[in-house]
Parts: C-alpha cells; sequence; structure tokens
C-alpha cells in the first residue's frame, strides 16, 4: 500500500489530502468527508486515517482531505451547506491518482453525511454514500428530542430527584427550558408550511433536503446511527414520524443499522472496529464488480 499527499486544487483555493493506494487497487474508491466542524482529515479518535489504511488493504482506494478551511488546506471556512465544490475536486483528484477507478463511495459522519446526500445525486461517479449519524438539526427536531427523550430519562433518574430534595436544582428554570422547546415546535410546524412547496433543495429545511436529495440519489445508501446519541435520535425520531419521509420510499431503498451502545464519535475502539467492518463488508457486497454506470458524464468534468 502507498500513502502520499496531495495537494489539489478546488475554485481559487488549494485543498490538501492524502490518498490510500492499494499496491492492486480496484475500480471502486472511497472519498472521506470531514465534517463540517472543527476536525480536519485525521477524523476523531484519528478513525478516518485507520479506516483510510484498513480500505486499503482490502484493494479499495481512499482519498481523505481537508475541505476549505480547514486543516492544512487553503480558503474560507464554509461549513457543510457549501461543500459541493470541495467534494467534487476531491474526487475528480481521486479518480485521476487511481486510473482504473470507475466509481467513488462518499463516506460521511454527522455533518459531512448531510453533505454527501446533498451532492451524491448530482454526480453520476458516485454509486454510494455511506452515511453516520446524519445532521438534520432544526429548532423544533432538537426541541422534539430533548422532550421524548433527555426530559424523560432525567425523571427516571434517581441523582435527578436526589438533587431536587437537595435543593440543587431549580424547577422554574427547567421549566421555562421546557416551554421554550415547545414554542420552537409550535413556530417550526408553522414556519414548514409555508416553504413545503420550495423548488430549490437548498431552500428547504435540512430534513426535508435530506429526504428529497437521498430521493434523487440512484446509487445505494447505507445510514448507520448510534444509539447514545441525540443527533443520530433526531434523525431517527424523524423517519419514525415524518409524513414526507414515509411516504418518500426511501426506507424500502436504504440499508439501515444502528449501534445500541456507540456515542456519536464512536469513542471506544470495539465500536469503530465495527463501524470499519460494516463500512468495508457493505462496500463489498454492494459497490464493488459493478457495471458501468450509463452515462455520458463519467469523466473528470464535475
Amino acid at each position: 500500500m502507498n500513502e502520499h499527499a496531495v495537494v489539489f486544487p478546488c475554485e481559487e483555493d488549494a485543498l490538501l489530502g492524502i490518498v490510500h493506494a492499494p499496491d492492486q487497487a480496484g475500480t471502486t474508491g472511497v472519498v472521506i468527508i470531514v465534517a463540517g466542524g472543527p476536525q480536519y482529515r485525521v477524523g476523531a479518535h484519528r478513525q478516518f486515517v485507520v479506516l483510510g489504511r484498513e480500505l486499503a488493504r482490502q484493494g479499495i482506494p481512499v482519498l481523505r482531505f481537508d475541505h476549505r478551511g480547514t486543516g492544512d488546506s487553503n480558503g474560507s471556512f464554509r461549513g457543510f451547506l457549501d461543500m459541493d465544490a470541495d467534494i467534487r475536486s476531491a474526487i475528480d483528484t481521486l479518480f485521476k491518482q487511481c486510473g482504473n477507478l470507475k466509481r467513488v463511495m462518499l463516506w460521511g459522519e454527522c455533518e459531512s453525511a448531510s453533505a454527501a446526500a446533498f451532492y451524491a445525486y448530482r454526480d453520476p461517479r458516485v454509486a454510494g454514500i455511506f452515511m453516520v449519524n446524519p445532521w438534520i438539526r432544526t429548532e423544533a427536531g432538537q426541541a422534539k428530542t430533548y422532550l421524548k427523550h433527555y426530559y424523560w430519562n432525567r425523571l427516571r433518574d434517581p441523582r435527578f430527584w436526589q438533587k431536587i430534595r437537595a435543593g440543587q436544582f431549580s424547577l422554574m428554570r427547567s421549566l421555562k427550558a421546557w416551554l421554550q422547546l415547545l414554542r420552537h415546535i409550535a413556530k417550526s410546524n408553522g414556519d414548514s408550511k409555508k416553504i413545503s412547496d420550495a423548488e430549490e433543495l437548498t431552500s428547504l429545511p435540512l430534513p426535508e433536503r435530506l429526504t428529497r436529495s437521498l430521493q434523487r440519489f440512484p446509487g445505494k445508501t447505507y445510514i448507520l446511527t448510534s444509539g447514545n446519541d441525540y443527533i443520530a435520535q433526531e434523525f431517527k425520531d424523524f423517519t419514525y414520524s415524518s409524513a414526507i419521509w414515509k411516504s418518500s420510499g426511501l426506507q424500502e431503498k436504504i440499508f439501515f443499522n444502528d449501534m445500541a451502545d456507540a456515542d456519536h464519535t464512536f469513542s471506544r475502539t470495539v465500536w469503530r472496529t465495527e463501524l470499519f467492518e460494516q463500512t468495508a463488508q457493505w462496500l463489498k457486497n454492494h459497490l464493488t464488480d459493478q457495471p458501468d454506470q450509463k452515462s455520458p458524464n463519467t469523466n473528470n468534468n464535475h
């Protein structure tokens, strides 16, 4: 396996990435997208380094990179809502680095999982998306999640009642926070009706934008969620309760899995190992040795 750095252009800026090139590379590669928060190409707990090396050992070329404004890349930070050019340039680069490449899978966690979905349906080179704990946060979604899971868990926690008895808990302050969450839900429900007919996906609330983006994506999608994570729980609650999601047909189209004990960043080795194994196994089962996609645009002009 060869591991080397590459500097590649993205509009007016230069991005830095690391290519993991197997000795005998297959025709399917992976582009790992760093989340929109304060991370860079190494990832939390060095998980992108380990994942890249592990996939390369199995014959899968990988590029992990710093998007604009993160790590060693130039440019201003734009966040996950404005990452299309960065992802496109990264795919271009992996294709140039690996001459026999025919398709890629995008791998993203949290905000970058959503960024991958927002991009994928517009690039026929993308055959699959592996999404981990996708970010669809809205004020209303967050409020519902906290009301349903956080407050209910607190009421069942003996330490909560011990604090009340000891005078260490402000009931009035908690009640105000709870009422504020209810107001967020009510306000958002009103707003969603006003923009439900919007034509441009970018103008939609994140849950609806993600749903419609995935509907348009013709490739395969895997969504892995953590059981101990409110971001993942907000996404799961949306899929359980949203009429938009239920009518989308995505529940039957997408592969879902939930790692019950894992937290948001898979901080324990055992969780990361399972995460890597699921990535490699699903990739091999569903995205390797596929026939070429019939499209006139399967070159680097993206």
